[in-house]
C-alpha cells in the first residue's frame, strides 16, 4: 500500500482522529468505541491456545493497554468514508477505536496511532515523537510549546513557538494530523530498531518503502514448554478500521501466528521476510 509522503510542495491529507487520553477517559471512551448493544470484548477475551498464557515482555503497561482495546460487535471493516470495505477476507476480529472520516490512517498510520494513543493517555508524552518521510522528527512536546512545521522545498521546517502551552486533546489530535500526513512505512522503518531479542507485544512488522506495509504484535502467548505465538493488527488502504488479522497459513491456530513458522510471515494481504520485525 501507499503510505502518505511527500511528493510535491503541497501538504497532503489532514483529518481528526480519536483516541483514548487520560483526561476524562471513561467518557470518551463511549466516543472512541462503535458499539451497539452490548458491552464489547477486549483483544484479551480472543481465546488462547490450550496451555498458553498472554506475556508482556519489558513493557508491560503498553502490553497491558493492547489487550484491553475494545473489539466491535460487528466484525465488518468500514473504510473512512463509512462504507464497507469489498474484501472481508482479512480480518478476525475489529478494533473500536475511530480511524477519523478522511483517507489517512492507513497501515503505518495505524501502527503509528496505537503507540501514540497508549503514550498520550499514560502522560509519557515526551515520548510522543516521529521521524518524517523527510527525515524530520515532529515531537509533540515541541508542539505543545507552540512549535509548528511547514513544508518548504520539499522539507519540512520547524516554525517559531508561542508561549502557548496545550496538553488538551485537541492539540494531541492536531499534532497527529500532522503525523499522519508526514509518516509512513519509510520512516516508520528508519524510526523503529532492528528486534534483537524474543518477539514482544508492540514489536512492528514492516517493510518501508512506495509501497511498503506494517502491522503491529498486539499480543504475544507462551506455554509451558517456551512455545511462543503471536497476533497481529493492521490498517490497510485506503484508511479503514484497523482490525486483528487471521492467519492464512494455520487456520486451526488462526488468529494466531507461530514463532516457530515465523519467515516468511504470510499475512491476508503482505509477505514479510526476515528481518522485518523492528521495535520502538
Amino acid at each position: 500500500m501507499f503510505p502518505f509522503f511527500i511528493i510535491s510542495t503541497l501538504q497532503v491529507l489532514l483529518l481528526v482522529s480519536s483516541c483514548e487520553t487520560n483526561p476524562g477517559y471513561k467518557k470518551q471512551m463511549h466516543q472512541i468505541n462503535k458499539t451497539e448493544n452490548r458491552e464489547p470484548e477486549n483483544i484479551k477475551a480472543i481465546p488462547l491456545p490450550e496451555g498458553f498464557k498472554h506475556i508482556h515482555g519489558t513493557d508491560s503497561l503498553f502490553a497491558d493497554w493492547l489487550l484491553s482495546q475494545l473489539l466491535r460487535k460487528e466484525k465488518s471493516v468500514y473504510l473512512y468514508n463509512g462504507s464497507r470495505k469489498q474484501d472481508q477476507h482479512a480480518q478476525f476480529a475489529v478494533l473500536g477505536i475511530d480511524i477519523g472520516k478522511k483517507n489517512l490512517v492507513q497501515c503505518a498510520d495505524a501502527v503509528i496511532k496505537l503507540r501514540a494513543c497508549f503514550l498520550f493517555q499514560y502522560g509519557r508524552t515526551t515520548q510522543i515523537n516521529f521521524r518524517s518521510t523527510t527525515g524530520t522528527t515532529l515531537s509533540f512536546s515541541q508542539w505543545q510549546q507552540g512549535w509548528r512545521w511547514k513544508e518548504q522545498n520539499g522539507q519540512l521546517v520547524r516554525l517559531a513557538g508561542t508561549n502557548h502551552f496545550s496538553m488538551s486533546l485537541q492539540s494531541f489530535e492536531s499534532f497527529m494530523d500532522l503525523v499522519y500526513a508526514y509518516c509512513g512505512t519509510h520512516s516508520l522503518s528508519r524510526q523503529l530498531h532492528p528486534l534483537t531479542g524474543d518477539i514482544q507485544p508492540g514489536d512492528v512488522f514492516v517493510q518501508g518503502g512506495f509501497p511498503g506495509h506494517a502491522v503491529i504484535v498486539i499480543s504475544v502467548a507462551e506455554n509451558s514448554v517456551g512455545r511462543k505465538i503471536f497476533m497481529l493488527a493492521q490498517g490497510f488502504m485506503p484508511a479503514q478500521d484497523i482490525h486483528i488479522l487471521k492467519n492464512p497459513g494455520n487456520a486451526e491456530l488462526s488468529p494466531w501466528y507461530s514463532t516457530e513458522e515465523i519467515y516468511p510471515l504470510i499475512t491476508p494481504q503482505w509477505k514479510f521476510n526476515e528481518g522485518s520485525l523492528m521495535r520502538w
